[in-house]
Formats: structure tokens, sequence, C-alpha cells
């Protein structure tokens, strides 16, 4: 009389209980794969980076310097803070005008207005400017060790553990509501040039603005952590 009950509360038989263990062994395998801890991605070379923003038909501007009384970088640790950065384009010109919706754009000659994509491509410029002056910074004041070698040579972007975080501040008519996706091209080049466990999944803000110096559409800052070993 006991043993029915017994196969019926599971003590002589396990079927759910085994099935629920290889569930949970499952999800714990796929985690893993998530999180990284069983399958790394190949690590970032300088080479590769170039190549990837060459494959979208981009390449890093030349550095450029304050436009007023601050540093472009400031280190603390591992952490690499990054000033306000505007869309310069690769021939040195300034991205200007104000993001607006397309009904102001189409109705509105007063003054020069940007379309959303317009200001996705400006965000864009800010971060290919951002990457320059990282670039330039780390290649100047860092030197990571060459394995091979065993010699100190200077860093790269390759050296860039992750990007923690932007801010982006857009220049906008007072009913345009798409600041957001105009950060998202600063967002998308990062994650398409690092590669997206190093440029993409990072903490972000986006706000507007009715002005910005200079008339530029669009500003980023950014907060990037560099192997601590450097």
């Amino acid at each position: 009389k006991n043993h029915p009950n017994a196969l019926r509360d599971g003590g002589h038989n396990h079927p759910i209980t085994s099935k629920r263990a290889e569930a949970s062994s499952s999800a714990d395998d796929s985690h893993s794969l998530r999180d990284g801890s069983h399958n790394h991605p190949p690590p970032n070379t300088m080479n590769a980076i170039q190549s990837r923003l060459a494959a979208l038909d981009l390449e890093l501007p030349p550095p450029g310097g304050p436009k007023a009384n601050y540093q472009l970088v400031h280190r603390d640790g591992d952490l690499l803070y990054l000033s306000g950065h505007l869309p310069v384009t690769n021939d040195g010109n300034l991205i200007v005008g104000t993001c607006a919706p397309a009904d102001v754009i189409e109705s509105d000659n007063s003054q020069k207005w940007l379309s959303t994509d317009e200001g996705y491509k400006a965000a864009q410029h800010c971060a290919l400017n951002l990457l320059s002056t990282l670039q330039s910074y780390l290649s100047t004041h860092v030197t990571t060790l060459n394995s091979a070698t065993g010699v100190r040579q200077p860093a790269d972007l390759s050296q860039i553990a992750k990007i923690v975080k932007l801010f982006g501040i857009v220049r906008s008519h007072d009913q345009f509501m798409e600041q957001h996706l105009v950060m998202n091209g600063a967002s998308d080049l990062l994650g398409q040039a690092l590669g997206k466990d190093v440029g993409a999944c990072h903490a972000r803000s986006a706000i507007g603005t009715n002005s910005l110096p200079l008339g530029i559409c669009v500003e980023v800052e950014m907060i990037a952590r560099i192997s601590p070993d450097l």
C-alpha cells in the first residue's frame, strides 16, 4: 500500500526532479556562454578596429584640441573621463543646426533644422572624435608590455576594456522628442568599432537643450575603462 504513494511523491522514482536538474544544467550552460565564462571573444587589435571602421567606410579623424580651459582626457586609476566632443567631420567642418520634427523641418525655413537621421550621423562623428582622442592619449601617455619582446610599447585602442558610459546633449526644437535616437549614432558606432563586449551595452543618458557651443547639434562625453595593469 505504501509503494503507490512512494511513486506519487517521487520517493523511489524522480523523473520530474531529473528533468528539472537537466533544465537547470542547461540554463547554467547558456548563462556561462552569455557571460563569456566559457566562450571568450577574440581579443581586440588596432588592425581589427581599423578594419571594422573601414568596412563602414569610416576612419578616425585627426585628434583635436580643447576649445576652452579644460582637458580632453582625465585619468583616474583605470578610468578615462573624456570631455564633451563635437561633431567634427574628417575635413574639419562642424555639423551645426538644431534637431527638429519632420513637420517643423518642412514648414519652417527660419534656421537650419536637422532630422533625426542627420543628428544620428552627427553623433556618430562625435564618437569617432572620442575614439581619436582616446587613441592619441593612449599612444602618448600609456604603455603596454609586448609579451613577445618583453619591451613596453605605446598603448592603443585595443587596450580599452570597456566603454562605461556616454552622456549626450542634443540641440533640439521644443517639440523634438528623439534625442535618444540621435544618441544611437554614437552608441552604435562604438559597438561596431570596438565590438559588442567592449563598445556596446554601456550606460547612457541623452538630454535636449536649446543651445550648444559654436552652434553644434550634438555633444557627447564618455567614460572608458582600460586594463588595470597599464
